[in-house]
């Protein structure tokens, strides 16, 4: 199982993504339609070990940290089973002694109403659990799902999407079935790339700078910008208040910011949009993404909101007629990823104040300077351009369910992303393998005995690197059945993340049980938020 690690660890692609916590208040003005339902997306961590479409240089796990890595892979599928199994069945157990066994507790009046087979308890639940999870079929389902960027309404996305629907309709679910949405999804443009080019005061042309022609900030503004160049850090809001105090003229430039501060592209495109600039460039800085080459940018898209931007609050249904309108969170101003070399070619040319304290980064040959000017003589400045084009496209949500024997008509729903910009070994891979694991295990655990007190709900969704666009308009559908019916959610994006620390998020009622399981792996390091 060592491959398994290694496929992860050395995941690597032709365009890179990037996926960053969003900070809800702190002041920001939203100005986001109170009908638009809004996600909120896994959080960033301080940093950055593993991506799914750059090359991280990193040194190579030796067997012990491989046998760590599976062992957690192990533990974090058995907990979310146990968890499920829990949710789902009994309620039964409802403490955790001093040696982390859980404990079951007599429930009369459940017991009125237990399924013709019999009571199940957590112990039991646990054997099963043990008995029918397995882990060869993670890697498998992991290398199928990463061989290959698999962006959606691609041709590798839509064999992706059929695999699984097949896998699905094989493991004998009560329901299987898809649930399509057409919505407005933004692209490179095929006949025309976006360009960077440095400039002289008269807008004459000196030097193109080379871009990845994958690289782009989906549902950025389109068009071209002109100006100087301010470094803004991680583009937060601080950020920007910080360059004020100090002076520097923020209106009319394009300002530079680096991935990361727990803050995501949108959020430093609506910090820059509001300041003043008419553009943004952003890029990976090696303090925060080691990446080696660096000539990768890092995707993402830049819409403040979730779903389709044109269809804010409704779902896109085929065929539907909405009046027109878009999402407000969508920016005026052009965005465009770039890679830490080119980030180093302009910063390490600019003049005007240093930067303050903890703004410098791991550019070679860069001296912290914030800008707008540049170094040597003559006036120089950059012009970016965005050429990118909307593209509707049929996004395919994938279900199966295992109904419930007491309530069917509650749902604990589990699902994962299954698209990505890039191969995805970290994001849409691991989320999906561990899906597809879950939702065998509890399917033979149902041919084997077990009864589900309420329906299991297992998803696939499409269009997640746009901004969760598929959950959300399967959201916007059904929203009032789902206000009513669903009990609980459990999200299997990144869910493993790194080989060195272990992170762990989780709601406080189960802080102790899993605290005390993990106790049981000595080499590793351990943190509980």
């Amino acid at each position: 199982m060592d491959s398994v690690t290694g496929l992860i660890s050395g995941a690597a692609g032709g365009g890179a993504q990037a996926n960053e916590g969003v900070e809800e208040g702190g002041g920001v003005r939203r100005r986001v339609p109170p009908i638009e339902l809004k996600l909120v997306p896994l959080e960033e961590g301080s940093e950055v070990t593993l991506n799914s479409d750059v090359m991280i240089l990193q040194r190579q796990m030796d067997r012990r940290k491989a046998v760590v890595y599976l062992t957690l892979s192990g533990l974090l599928i058995f907990t979310t089973a146990f968890l499920l199994g829990y949710v789902a069945f009994r309620g039964m157990c409802r403490l955790c002694g001093n040696d982390g066994e859980l404990i079951p507790l007599s429930d009369a009046a459940g017991a009125q109403h237990a399924p013709e087979g019999g009571v199940m308890y957590m112990a039991e639940l646990r054997e099963m659990l043990k008995k029918y999870l397995t882990e060869e079929r993670i890697e498998s389902t992991l290398r199928r799902v990463s061989r290959a960027s698999h962006p959606p309404g691609s041709s590798e996305g839509n064999a992706v999407a059929r695999e699984i629907l097949q896998n699905l309709q094989n493991l004998r679910m009560d329901h299987t079935w898809t649930d399509s949405h057409y919505a407005t999804l933004q692209f490179p443009s095929r006949t025309q790339p976006n360009t960077l080019w440095l400039v002289d005061s008269e807008g004459e042309e000196l030097e193109e700078i080379p871009l990845d022609s994958e690289g782009y900030c989906a549902y950025s503004a389109t068009g071209t910008a002109t100006g100087g160049v301010v470094y803004v850090n991680y583009g937060r809001r601080e950020d920007f208040e910080q360059l004020r105090a100090l002076g520097v003229a923020l209106n009319g430039s394009i300002a530079v910011a680096r991935v990361g501060g727990a803050v995501s592209f949108a959020e430093k495109v609506w910090h820059a949009q509001e300041a003043g600039h008419v553009g943004v460039l952003i890029y990976p800085d090696p303090a925060d993404v080691p990446q080696d080459p660096r000539r990768l940018g890092l995707h993402s898209n830049v819409h403040l909101g979730s779903g389709d931007p044109f269809t804010p609050g409704f779902p896109s249904f085929n065929h539907t007629q909405f009046p027109s309108t878009q999402s407000s969170g969508l920016p005026i101003i052009p965005a465009q990823p770039i890679s830490a070399n080119v980030a180093s070619k302009l910063l390490s040319q600019l003049s005007g104040s240093s930067c303050p304290r903890g703004w410098q980064g791991r550019l070679p040959y860069v001296q912290c300077v914030l800008g707008p000017g540049f170094t040597g003589p003559g006036e120089r400045r950059v012009k970016m351009a965005v050429y990118n084009t909307m593209k509707p496209v049929l996004l395919n949500n994938i279900f199966a369910s295992i109904e419930g024997k007491i309530e069917p008509d509650h749902y604990i729903i589990i699902g994962a992303q299954r698209d990505s910009w890039g191969p995805g070994a970290v994001k849409s891979g691991v989320g999906t393998a561990l899906l597809m694991e879950l939702a065998r295990t509890f399917s033979n655990m149902v041919e084997n005995g077990f009864s589900p007190r309420r329906s299991l709900l297992f998803v696939s969704w499409d269009g997640g690197e746009f901004g969760n666009v598929g959950a959300t308009e399967w959201l916007e559908g059904y929203l009032t059945m789902l206000h009513l019916k669903a009990v609980a959610y459990f999200s299997l994006d990144q869910a493993i993340l790194g080989n060195t620390h272990t992170h762990t998020h989780t709601h406080t009622h189960t802080h102790t049980c899993f605290y005390r399981r993990i106790l049981h792996i000595t080499e590793i390091n351990y943190t509980l938020t």
